[in-house]
């Protein structure tokens, strides 16, 4: 069974351009990761448990697995070396879709910073294939649907950084270079994270891709964080899981179960 649904934090969303400095972060000290709330300044630590091979629900659906010789799901393209800084600019990625399914939706553009290993492209195609998913907000009882597009206001920006520049973006919040982070509507995802993902979810960085970015845009759309529902439970995609699992199993999946 899935995890309760996120509690929602409906909240007014301001359109910025893309020099604007936002962040709200979870803080990385150590080899130990601990949270700063966006809700409250007090940090807290986090445990960890192994992963199922089905956690996160069917990850599958979203791209099947690459056969011999061919190119890799999208998911797992541009898995490239870790970074510690980069140029500081970041750069919209041309591309733009319309969102499945009838009803209002959330226009989105994709940022990466200049000068990142890997491609873009690569980075914009993943993003889209998660946020159109069934399985994704749009999937959440049709509130939440998704619309990418690259140029104009944007109601939510969803950037690949590097570590120091993820800091100087969440700053007065500290990420300390480990973690991603969210508010005001931009989703800054840490380069290293998307590159190495974290150590308790095995391995399986299709999941920790299709959660960070599905956790960080939740936080733009007004959702915040909630706990394991359960020993042995799909983590919910609000739970902080980058920092740990708290019994539950890793999951990317707003709606693990749709479809």
């Amino acid at each position: 069974m899935p995890g309760p649904a996120p509690q929602r934090r409906r909240r007014h969303h301001r359109r910025f351009a893309p020099a604007a400095v936002l962040g709200s972060a979870v803080l990385a000290a150590g080899t130990g990761l601990v949270l700063v709330n966006t809700d409250s300044p007090e940090p807290e630590g986090a445990t960890s448990a192994p992963p199922s091979a089905d956690a996160n629900g069917g990850k599958d659906a979203a791209s099947p697995p690459a056969g011999e010789g061919s190119e890799p799901p999208v998911l797992l393209r541009s898995e490239t070396s870790e970074v510690t800084e980069g140029s500081g600019d970041l750069a919209v990625v041309e591309g733009s879709g319309e969102p499945p399914g009838e009803g209002p939706y959330t226009d989105y553009l994709v940022e990466v910073e200049e000068g990142l290993p890997g491609d873009a492209g690569d980075f914009a195609d993943a993003v889209e294939t998660i946020l159109s998913h069934e399985r994704s907000w749009g999937g959440n009882r049709g509130e939440d649907r998704m619309r990418r597009v690259d140029s104009g206001p944007a109601d939510v920006r969803v950037a690949l950084a590097a570590p120091d520049t993820v800091d100087e973006l969440c700053a007065p919040l500290q990420t300390n270079g480990e973690v991603s982070c969210a508010q005001d509507g931009r989703a800054i995802i840490n380069q290293n994270r998307w590159v190495s993902g974290v150590e308790h979810f095995n391995g399986d960085l299709e999941t920790y891709r299709t959660y960070v970015i599905n956790h960080e845009v939740g936080h733009t759309l007004g959702y915040g964080h909630v706990d394991c529902p359960g020993e042995g439970e799909r983590a919910p995609v609000m739970q902080q899981q980058t920092l740990g699992l708290d019994g539950c199993e890793p999951n990317g999946w707003v709606n693990p179960e749709a479809g």
